[in-house]
């Protein structure tokens, strides 16, 4: 129709009809055609002399090829933030909040995605501002969430589960339901996205685990494919990047390459590459690994991520170890550390500093020493973002370590200081360790007691 409109010169109503079969596309997650549309109908907009009506439609039209770009190419893509910047161009006093909302939200996501720390902390600021002047629900949830992603992102747990949780309280499945048409995916399912992260981070693994599935469900009930993948991404392969616990990735990582190839998201179909090449090198399969991780990385950064670096360029350098490689991933791990000082991305520090020392040589008193300073300095960042998941790790490896040298009364009162703060996560595999460690320090020392007393007997 709109063809044939365009054809006998009736501009305006060929537009309105590529507009609704944008719309269509959008909503169907058919993202090559929906781009296509509402592109041809910004071409013929251009053709229409200048008008507050043009400049309400050129509005429309932009924050709907915007969500078609974001899905379709990338959220850190340049023509998609190309897109989002026209459009907020466009925006004035007599601007729907709803569209002002949703280009605030991909200007966050595109800063978000790309890496610039700085950038999508202002956006978010300003966003939240925005949104509890106007007082508008759907915005002042979304509002929440993305701020919230923002301090789990610089690695500020706390902060950020605090607005993942007004976030989770705000949002209404009925009343909100349609908001992952203006905004990507749904804000609830993306919202207990990172809820889980924040949990997880600040030592509260069991919680974590439960919101995690709660996101999950949430996600699959939708029948929102963006969302489905995304939210497989977060609340499923990230949490077991996390745990370590890489059993069921390939099974899920496939999961969202299918949906992302069927739907044509090429960010998170790199995504998926990653947790699958993760998978496949944690069952001892490291170059198979290396392989995947390599195209998957690539693809990830052609669609002009920066986004979890760190910790994808740490899990590769592991890869890399396994296969007698240490040399290349000490070299992976300094490029993961580098990054995360370039763009502010903060959260995976501490595991990234404690996967180091675990590659080092243990080779004299030098080297033990400088595999202990890079333990500390693990877990006194671990610490000050109040990650207490990362804050066990480092300490088990810094236990480990004085052991090794008979020093277990050190070891014995740091881990037990740091075991004793968790509530929860008691049949989880960090803490068993933890625990089987504690056991084997403690009857160390009842073992050097007895013989010292015997000694002196």
């Amino acid at each position: 129709m709109a063809h044939h409109l365009a054809q006998a010169g009736l501009t305006e109503k060929a537009i309105n009809y590529l507009q609704k079969a944008g719309q269509r596309a959008n909503e169907s997650s058919a993202n090559a055609e929906a781009i296509g549309h509402l592109k041809l109908a910004l071409e013929l907009l251009n053709s229409l002399p200048e008008s507050p009506e043009r400049k309400r439609k050129a509005l429309e039209l932009h924050v709907m090829l915007g969500q078609a770009m974001i899905a379709g190419r990338g959220y850190a893509a340049s023509e998609t933030r190309e897109v989002l910047l026209q459009a907020k161009a466009l925006t004035d006093d007599s601007t729907e909040m709803s569209q002002k909302f949703a280009i605030l939200y991909g200007i966050w996501a595109s800063y978000y995605v790309a890496g610039e720390v700085a950038m999508q902390q202002r956006a978010a600021v300003e966003f939240l501002a925005d949104a509890e002047r106007h007082a508008e629900t759907a915005s002042v949830c979304l509002s929440h969430r993305t701020l919230g992603t923002t301090y789990v992102q610089m690695g500020e747990f706390s902060a950020g589960r605090q607005h993942l949780e007004c976030a989770r309280k705000l949002y209404d499945p009925e009343r909100h339901s349609r908001s992952k048409y203006f905004y990507g995916q749904d804000i609830g399912a993306t919202a207990l996205s990172y809820l889980c992260w924040a949990l997880w981070h600040l030592g509260y693994v069991d919680q974590a685990v439960a919101v995690a599935a709660e996101a999950t469900k949430r996600a699959e009930a939708l029948a929102h494919p963006f969302t489905l993948a995304y939210t497989l991404c977060h609340a499923r392969g990230m949490m077991d990047v996390f745990r370590r616990c890489p059993e069921d990735m390939q099974s899920y990582a496939n999961t969202v390459i299918s949906i992302c190839a069927e739907h044509d998201f090429p960010f998170w179909t790199a995504g998926g590459r990653i947790l699958e090449g993760w998978a496949i090198a944690c069952q001892g399969k490291a170059n198979e690994g290396i392989q995947k991780l390599d195209e998957g990385l690539a693809a990830w950064r052609k669609t002009g991520a920066r986004l979890w670096l760190p910790i994808f360029l740490a899990l590769k350098a592991e890869a890399h170890a396994s296969a007698g490689r240490s040399d290349i991933a000490l070299k992976i791990v300094d490029e993961a550390l580098a990054i995360s000082d370039e763009t502010g991305e903060r959260w995976a520090v501490a595991e990234v500093l404690r996967i180091k020392a675990g590659l080092l040589p243990v080779k004299g008193p030098a080297a033990a020493d400088g595999i202990e300073n890079l333990l500390r300095k693990s877990l006194e960042t671990a610490r000050r973002q109040q990650a207490l998941s990362w804050q066990l790790r480092a300490a088990c490896d810094l236990a480990r370590l004085w052991q090794a040298q008979s020093r277990d009364e050190e070891a014995l009162t740091l881990l037990q200081s740091i075991y004793d703060q968790f509530t929860e996560g008691f049949g989880t595999s960090d803490l068993i360790q933890a625990q089987a460690l504690l056991q084997g320090l403690r009857a160390r020392l009842v073992a050097e007691t007895h013989v010292a007393g015997s000694a002196a007997d």
